[in-house]
């Protein structure tokens, strides 16, 4: 074998060998700064998944060499304000645009042609217990501490609705849209006396329904 034939394959064994060792930024990313509402991205066993717009991106995606590579970037389809959209359109744009990958002290940053963005890491919840809800279109009236608007959830569609003290980490509902949820459970150590023993944290929106305002006669 010739040098130059042994250097080339020395040379593309490295290459191989430097990717299959490029730590991958596994979990569960939310953005740093101010954006309302906030991006999260969470990237496990090579599946993205990106939202912070109006709609979901998912795909598969790697890191070689300090450059995140997503495959087969696909998007759910709802139409939402232009503001929303928007920020879908340059999410994609950044991911697409095979971004380099910065991760260091629980930041990780992605930055592209002219786009960066700039996440923390959030707690692992792989081992939480999940579990699916229904969420009302609307609130209702509720007292906790002191009067409030209450979610309204349930398990199955036949079951009756049920008053939801406290928030869904993570989800913002838009009034007169209905979900299904796909939560963790997460237990609270040392809960205070007036505050629920478990947090709900927003896990996939699995569903999402413009409801009819109903119009009373």
């Amino acid at each position: 074998m010739s040098l130059s034939r042994y250097s080339a394959l020395i040379s593309a064994a490295l290459l191989a060998a430097c990717a299959a060792t490029t730590p991958q930024p596994d979990g569960r990313w939310k953005s740093a700064g101010d954006n309302e509402p906030p991006i999260e991205l969470e990237l496990k066993n090579g599946r993205l998944s990106v939202s912070g717009g109006c709609n979901r991106l998912f795909g598969t995606a790697r890191v070689e060499n300090g450059v995140l590579i997503v495959d087969q970037l696909a998007s759910t389809m709802m139409a939402c304000d232009a503001v929303s959209m928007a920020r879908d359109r340059d999410l994609s744009q950044l991911l697409n645009s095979r971004p380099t990958v910065r991760q260091q002290d629980g930041h990780l940053l992605l930055a592209g042609p002219g786009k960066q963005l700039e996440l923390r890491q959030q707690e692992d919840l792989s081992a939480a217990p999940t579990r699916l809800v229904y969420v009302a279109a609307e609130r209702k009236p509720c007292s906790g501490v002191a009067p409030m608007q209450c979610l309204q959830v349930r398990d199955s569609k036949d079951a009756p609705w049920q008053l939801h003290y406290g928030e869904i980490e993570g989800f913002k509902p838009e009034p007169g849209i209905a979900y299904r949820l796909r939560i963790k459970e997460v237990k609270v150590a040392r809960p205070p006396a007036d505050a629920p023993s478990v947090r709900w944290v927003l896990d996939q929106v699995l569903e999402q329904k413009l409801e009819q305002q109903r119009v009373a006669p």
